[in-house]
């Protein structure tokens, strides 16, 4: 048991939400848009770091939804539907294995919230529901009493329909619904705004390298910077002012990357300058000119071979006890 004498699992769902309402520049594995959420962010993915946080303070069990965008074969409604029902058939095994309360987070918007806290709060006001709120609006966070949650019911529906308790939450709140949402998410952690820290070691301050990633001598990195696993940084590149360049990604022969964000598997070509910028494969979006292009010349940008698989932003949860289910 971790932190209490009743049996806590947790359900976390990563849905659409971030990618749908960034029209302008969806996060993209190729040309498939999904939920900034489980892009790698200094590291990790945020709904990675949630299931990680969680697994290790309050939860006995942590299992993870992944929304992969439908093949064009379902539709989506029926792709819902599929969400709907994966998650409802977890919350009754939980129920079947002895568990007393499960945790609900639809991971849309990175939340930080004290989920000890909460369960006390829930346990307390004895309701069954109970959902976290912030100042400004209700968070996707939901605690539930398995004993009184009807079965064979759609779950968030309901859960959005229910009269809960209401939490309120102080902590840390990224919508992630946007590009510029994504880089607030960067600084924040550069500036101990937020909880999330770079992974890797602080070789210097404010500058962290992960394991493989290869700087040549004549390259400079400076604070705040990330360098992520087995990304390759080339001769007279400059990385400053708050970038982060994801796993496997490779920055070219005298190239700047100045306040951007180098999203995993990217390269980027020789002798660029590129500012308040995002990369993602052949994808580049300005965000101080709001200049969205897709770069057709592999030399300047292209989407690197992954080489482990097409979802290495969840390799964290795959590689532990975690339950983790793919609506495909």
């Amino acid at each position: 048991m971790k932190g209490t004498e009743s049996v806590v699992g947790a359900i976390i769902i990563s849905d659409q939400v971030g990618a749908v309402e960034d029209k302008q520049f969806p996060s993209c594995v190729g040309s498939c848009p999904r939920p900034w959420s489980t892009a790698d962010v200094l590291g990790k993915a945020p709904i990675a770091r949630l299931a990680a946080d969680l697994e290790g303070k309050l939860c006995n069990v942590v299992s993870v939804i992944a929304d992969v965008p439908p093949d064009g074969l379902r539709s989506k409604p029926s792709h819902e539907a599929l969400i709907s029902d994966l998650t409802a058939d977890r919350f009754a095994n939980y129920k079947r294995e002895g568990c007393e309360t499960v945790l609900i987070v639809r991971c849309g918007a990175y939340v930080e919230f004290d989920a000890a806290e909460m369960f006390s709060f829930h346990q307390e006001r004895g309701l069954g529901f109970t959902r976290a709120f912030t100042d400004d609006e209700p968070l996707d966070v939901w605690m539930v009493d398995t004993s009184g949650f009807p079965e064979h019911v759609p779950m968030l529906s309901t859960l959005l329909c229910a009269q809960p308790a209401m939490y309120r939450s102080h902590g840390y709140v990224n919508p992630l619904q946007t590009a510029r949402d994504f880089r607030r998410l960067v600084l924040d952690s550069f500036h101990l705004r937020c909880h999330v820290r770079p992974q890797g070691s602080e070789v210097k301050p404010g500058i962290w390298i992960c394991e493989g990633a290869q700087i040549e001598r004549s390259a400079r990195v400076v604070a705040p910077a990330f360098i992520g696993r087995d990304s390759h940084i080339s001769a007279e590149c400059l990385i400053t002012r708050g970038s982060n360049v994801e796993s496997d990604s490779r920055v070219d022969y005298g190239t700047a990357v100045e306040d951007s964000s180098i999203l995993s598997n990217s390269y980027v070509g020789i002798g660029l300058d590129l500012s308040h910028s995002i990369v993602d494969g052949r994808h580049l979006l300005n965000l101080r000119h709001n200049v969205n292009l897709e770069i057709t010349d592999p030399a300047v940008m292209r989407q690197n071979t992954v080489r482990r698989g097409d979802r290495q932003s969840w390799a964290g949860i795959e590689s532990s006890p975690m339950a983790l289910s793919f609506a495909e």
